[in-house]
């Protein structure tokens, strides 16, 4: 096997697992979170922090990414080569249908947290809200990890633009801000809704809404 393709399997295998525990530990989360009668912050507050544990752990590796949406943006941007981005897409995917899975066996009285459009909100409120959440989330990636302008703190930055963004819209669409995150558990619970394809579509072109930011501000020279 090829030098190089032997390593994007081996983080491509990285980005699998980091995707299901992050939808594990969220999924799992929240609902131990609820049962403390602080419901309104539970999801939040677990995907926020299980997507800032999963980065630190599997960042070494593969970058830590777990989102097809800044796989995309990063891939367009090439900051990781078009291979790697496929096989990230497909890790992430098939990570958060396993660790859906993982809930709905495991834990059987947990909420499946399919990402549904709450009844007062539009397709096209839900996909705009989709879209400029996700901007602020890519962004957190692009100018704290990409640029190591947070340092080692950057898998926070980024767990917080997720807990924020989630704490905004929530009540709205869910926060899904990642394909995978409503990927998984849609199909395991079979769950999916009016707009299900803003979890999709809004969210990739909110990748690459902050991948134009980043690509502005790159040339205006923005760090002299």
């Amino acid at each position: 096997m090829d030098g190089s393709l032997r390593y994007d399997l081996t983080a491509a295998l990285a980005e699998f697992l980091g995707t299901a525990y992050f939808l594990f530990m969220a999924g799992g989360g929240t609902t131990s979170i609820a049962d403390y009668s602080i419901s309104g912050i539970a999801v939040p507050f677990a995907f926020g922090w299980s997507l800032f544990v999963n980065i630190w752990i599997w960042s070494p590796i593969s970058g830590g990414i777990l989102n097809p949406a800044i796989t995309i943006a990063l891939t367009v941007t090439k900051n990781i080569s078009p291979i790697r981005g496929v096989l990230y897409i497909i890790a992430e995917m098939l990570g958060a249908l396993f660790g859906s899975y993982m809930i709905y066996v495991l834990l059987p009285d947990s909420a499946s947290c399919a990402t549904v459009v709450a009844s007062n909100v539009s397709t096209a409120q839900a996909f705009f809200l989709e879209l400029f959440a996700t901007s602020v989330l890519t962004s957190a990636v692009f100018f704290l990890a990409v640029e190591k302008a947070g340092g080692f703190t950057a898998p926070f930055g980024v767990g917080m633009a997720l807990f924020i963004s989630a704490i905004a819209i929530g009540p709205f669409t869910g926060a899904s801000l990642n394909p995978a995150r409503t990927f998984g558990p849609s199909i395991v619970y079979n769950q999916y809704g009016t707009g299900y394809w803003v979890y999709y579509v809004g969210t990739i072109l909110g990748g690459l809404l902050a991948a134009g930011y980043w690509k502005l501000f790159k040339i205006l020279d923005y760090k002299k």
